[in-house]
Formats: C-alpha cells, sequence, structure tokens
C-alpha cells in the first residue's frame, strides 16, 4: 500500500499547488483590475473594492473545487460594470419616483436638476480582466497536473 499512499500525497500536494496557483492569479487581475479601470475615483473607495483570489468551495458530497473570483465589494462597482438607464440592463431613462426632478450634486456647492437623465454607459473592468488572465490560469493549472 506503500505506492497508494504515494498517489494520494502526491494528489494532495497537487491540489494545494492549484490553490496556491489560483490565488495568485486571482491577485494578480486584482491588481491589473484596478490599475487599469477607466473611471476617475473621487475617494478610491470603488478602486479598492476590487477584490480577486481563491476559495475551496464544496462541490459535491466529497469533492472540493478551487474557485477563482474576480469581484466588485462596493455597489457603485455593479453600476460601472453593467451601466444605468438606457445604458443599463433595464434600458429606459432614470425619472424621480416621488418629485418632479432629480437634483445631483456637481461641486463647489452647485447643484444640477433634470426631469430626466439617460444614465451612465458600462465601463466594465472585470470581465475584460478575467478574458485577458483565463489561459494564463488554465496553462498554469495544466502544468501543476502534468507528469513529469
Amino acid at each position: 500500500m506503500v505506492i497508494l499512499d504515494d498517489v494520494r500525497a502526491k494528489i494532495e500536494r497537487r491540489k494545494v499547488a492549484t490553490l496556491l496557483v489560483a490565488k495568485h492569479i486571482g491577485k494578480i487581475m486584482e491588481g491589473e483590475a484596478r490599475q487599469r479601470a477607466s473611471w476617475e475615483d473621487r475617494t478610491g473607495h470603488t478602486r479598492q473594492g476590487i477584490q480577486g483570489g481563491a476559495d475551496v468551495r464544496q462541490s459535491g458530497k466529497n469533492d472540493r473545487m478551487a474557485v477563482v473570483y474576480l469581484a466588485h465589494t462596493m455597489r457603485s462597482g455593479g453600476y460601472l460594470e453593467t451601466g444605468t438607464g438606457l445604458y443599463g440592463p433595464k434600458r429606459r431613462e432614470i425619472r424621480p419616483k416621488h418629485k418632479k426632478a432629480l437634483r445631483f450634486p456637481v461641486g463647489g456647492g452647485q447643484y444640477v436638476v433634470a426631469r430626466s437623465v439617460k444614465g451612465m454607459k458600462p465601463r466594465p473592468i472585470i470581465k475584460p480582466t478575467v478574458q485577458r488572465h483565463i489561459g494564463t490560469l488554465r496553462k498554469a493549472v495544466r502544468d501543476v497536473w502534468r507528469d513529469t
């Protein structure tokens, strides 16, 4: 049974290595997404809210899998990814629910008043970043599991 124990130990080492590779690439994606984000921050919280990494998740009764993630933790991040108003998922102008007009601060104590606004075009960063790195992740996982 020594051979079987060696094989099990090798598989466990490769599982750990897979998780480490996944975490590393998740952090690389996080850094790149934060750096390449096309929007201008006022506070920096949305950019800081981009999180990447990897976790182990249950995938059945006895199976576990490594899951790589890259996500926004701020609500505004979702709006930046999908857009709002005409450009967003609802595809309609933004109008006030209970008042006659909308009011937005523009700085210096000034406000803009409008009956409706078109919304904001999407400025995605999560999906393009993942698409750029998916090949690297696949290759790295293949390299971990390749027999040498």
